[in-house]
C-alpha cells in the first residue's frame, strides 16, 4: 500500500491500495457538538462536547483548543459547566445522571449522583444548582457534602442553562415550553417571567447587568430585556445553538451544539467565526447528484462536489428523532432515526414511511423500496413505496450497514459477528472482521468500512476474499464504559457509526472519528 497525506487538516497519511486515491471531501470538526460554555480562572472558554464526551478549553486569542478531559475519561457525553471560586470544575454528565467534580490539580470525583438528565449548571456563593432537561424536571440544589438534594421548583419544561441575577434570583429557562423562570435560592413559589419564546435553551446576564435569552431555534435569536419587560432580540443565525458565556468586555461567546463551532457577538452586533462548526458525525451518507448527503445526528448535511458543506435543516425536531442512516430513493430522501422511524422527502417536507422500528441504523436503495437495518432487533427490513414492511433476514447479531447491487441481492454487516453476509442466501462473504459498519456496493465489489482497525475493506462477492484498500482511517468506537443505550430523558449520544456510499465516480466514507467525508476513486 501506498502513503500519502490527507489534505485538509486530518492527522494522516491513510495508506491506500494500489490502483486507489484518495481525497478529503469535509472535515475535521475541531468541536464535537459544542454545549456548555463557561470561562475559566485561566481566562480561557472551557467547552463541553455532548457527542465527544470531552471538556475542552479554547484559547479565545489564538484559537487553540485543548482537550482537558478527554473521550478516554469517565465522562459519558458532558452537556454543561461551571466554575467555583476556587477554580473547581463541575460538570453535568446527562445520561450518566452525574455530576463531576474536577479540582484545580486535575484530580476528578463524583460530586452528585442519581439525576434524571441533568443539564443547566450554577454555582453562587458556594453553592451548587442543577436542573434536569426532562419533561416536569426538577431544579435541584446539590450537597457537597453528599448528602439528598433539595429540590427548589418542579415541573420544568426541559431545564438548560441558568445563572444567579444581580438580584440573587435563580434565573432558568423551559426549553420547550417557551418559557424563562426565576426562584428564590431559599425557596418560594417560582415566578415565570417571559413566554412564547422560540426554544430557550440559556438565561445568562452579560457583564451590564442585563437578562439574556439564547434560543436554540433556527434563527439563533439572543435576547436582551429585564425581568418581565420588553425584549429585544437579535438573530446570530445560529441554528441549535446552545449556551452562551459573556467577556468581560460584554462580548457574547456562542456554542452549537446542533453544528458545532464557537462564534463570537460583540456589543455592537458583529459576529465572527471563531471555531468553524463542523460535522457531529457523521454517520450514514449518500451519494446524490452534485454533491454527498451526511446524516450528521442533528441535521442533515449537503456536501457539494469540492464546496463548502451546506446544513440543510435541524431536522430532529421535524423527524422526532436524531438522524441515523440516509439514503436516495425514487427522487426522496430516506432518513432512519434512532427513535425508530423512517422517513421520506426532504427539507421542510419530511413524511413519516415506517415507525416502531427498534433501533434502524444503516439505510440503502433497494429498487422497489429501501432495505434498513433494524440493529436492536437484529433484522434486515425492505420498507415498500407504500409503508409494507418485510423482514429481508432475521437472527443477525447487530447488523449496522446495508447494501444494494444493481441485480437488487441484498447485503449487510454485523457488529457483533464481525461479518458481512448475503441476505438471500445468509452466505458470509467475510467474516473475522473487527466492528465492519457501512457498506456499499461498487464496481462489482462490496466496500465495508471496518471501523475498529480503521481500515476501508474491498470484499469480492464471488471468490468471498477480502483486501485491504484505505487504512489509517479515522473511524469512532465507543469505549467500553459508554453503554450502548447512551440516553436520559430525551437526550442521547448515539453510537458511531461510519456510512458509505457510491456512486459511478467513487465511494465515500464518513470518518466518524474526525469528522469528515473521505473519497475514494480509481487513480
Amino acid at each position: 500500500m501506498t502513503a500519502r497525506p490527507l489534505a485538509g487538516g486530518a492527522p494522516g497519511p491513510v495508506w491506500t491500495a494500489p490502483g486507489l486515491q484518495v481525497k478529503r471531501c469535509a472535515g475535521p470538526n475541531p468541536l464535537w457538538a459544542s454545549n456548555g460554555v463557561a470561562f475559566g480562572p485561566d481566562g480561557r472558554l472551557w467547552i463541553a462536547q455532548f457527542l465527544g464526551g470531552t471538556v475542552g478549553a479554547l484559547d479565545v486569542t489564538t484559537g487553540g483548543i485543548e482537550t482537558v478531559l478527554g473521550p478516554d475519561g469517565p465522562l459519558t457525553a458532558p452537556d454543561d459547566i461551571a466554575f467555583a471560586d476556587d477554580g473547581t470544575l463541575f460538570v453535568v454528565d446527562l445520561p450518566a445522571g452525574l455530576v463531576w467534580r474536577r479540582t484545580p490539580d486535575g484530580a476528578l470525583s463524583v460530586a452528585a449522583d442519581g439525576i434524571v438528565a441533568p443539564d443547566g449548571i450554577a454555582w453562587h456563593r458556594g453553592r451548587l444548582f442543577v436542573n434536569e432537561l426532562a419533561p416536569d424536571g426538577r431544579l435541584l440544589e446539590i450537597d457537597l457534602a453528599g448528602g439528598p438534594h433539595r429540590v427548589l421548583a418542579t415541573g420544568l419544561a426541559l431545564g438548560n442553562a441558568m445563572e444567579v441575577g444581580p438580584d440573587g434570583l435563580l434565573y432558568y429557562p423551559h426549553l420547550m415550553g417557551g418559557e424563562v423562570w426565576r426562584v428564590a435560592l431559599d425557596g418560594g413559589t417560582p415566578e415565570r417571567l417571559h413566554t412564547g419564546l422560540d426554544r430557550p435553551v440559556a438565561v445568562r446576564f452579560d457583564p451590564a447587568g442585563r437578562l439574556r435569552i439564547l434560543s436554540n431555534g433556527e434563527r439563533g435569536t439572543l435576547w436582551t430585556g429585564s425581568a418581565g419587560g420588553a425584549l429585544t432580540g437579535f438573530d446570530t443565525g445560529i441554528g441549535g445553538a446552545d449556551n452562551v458565556a459573556f467577556g468581560a468586555d460584554g462580548t457574547a461567546w456562542i456554542s452549537g451544539a446542533f453544528r458545532g463551532g464557537i462564534h463570537a457577538l460583540s456589543p455592537g452586533g458583529a459576529l465572527r467565526e471563531v471555531v468553524p462548526p463542523g460535522l457531529n458525525g457523521p454517520f450514514g451518507v449518500a451519494c446524490a447528484a452534485g454533491g454527498v448527503l451526511a446524516s450528521d445526528y442533528f441535521g442533515l448535511v449537503r456536501v457539494p462536489d469540492g464546496g463548502v458543506p451546506e446544513y440543510l435543516g435541524d431536522v430532529v425536531a421535524q423527524v422526532r428523532g436524531g438522524v441515523r442512516g440516509v439514503a436516495v430513493h425514487a427522487g426522496n430522501t430516506v432518513l432512519a432515526t434512532d427513535a425508530g422511524g423512517l422517513w421520506r422527502g426532504g427539507p421542510g417536507r419530511w413524511s413519516p414511511l415506517a415507525s416502531g422500528l427498534g433501533s434502524p441504523t444503516g439505510v440503502a436503495d433497494g429498487g422497489d423500496g429501501v432495505l434498513v437495518a433494524d440493529t436492536a432487533a437484529g433484522q434486515v427490513l425492505h420498507v415498500a413505496d407504500d409503508g409494507t414492511t418485510t423482514v429481508r433476514a432475521d437472527g443477525l447479531d447487530r447488523p449496522v450497514g446495508v447494501a444494494c447491487d444493481p441485480d437488487g441481492t441484498g447485503y449487510a454487516t454485523t457488529t457483533g459477528g464481525g461479518r458481512v453476509v448475503r441476505l438471500a442466501d445468509g452466505a458470509v462473504l467475510a467474516a473475522g472482521l473487527q466492528h465492519p459498519e457501512g457498506l456499499a456496493v461498487h464496481g462489482g465489489a462490496l466496500w465495508c468500512a471496518e471501523a475498529g482497525t480503521g481500515r476501508l475493506l474491498r470484499i469480492d462477492p464471488v471468490r468471498r476474499s477480502t483486501t485491504v484498500a484505505v487504512s489509517g482511517l479515522a473511524f469512532d468506537v465507543r469505549p467500553p464504559h459508554v453503554p450502548a443505550d447512551c440516553r436520559s430523558g430525551l437526550a442521547r449520544r448515539p453510537a458511531p457509526f461510519a456510512g458509505v456510499a457510491a456512486d459511478g465516480g467513487g465511494v465515500v466514507v464518513a470518518l466518524s472519528g474526525d469528522g469528515g467525508l473521505l473519497g475514494v476513486t480509481a487513480a
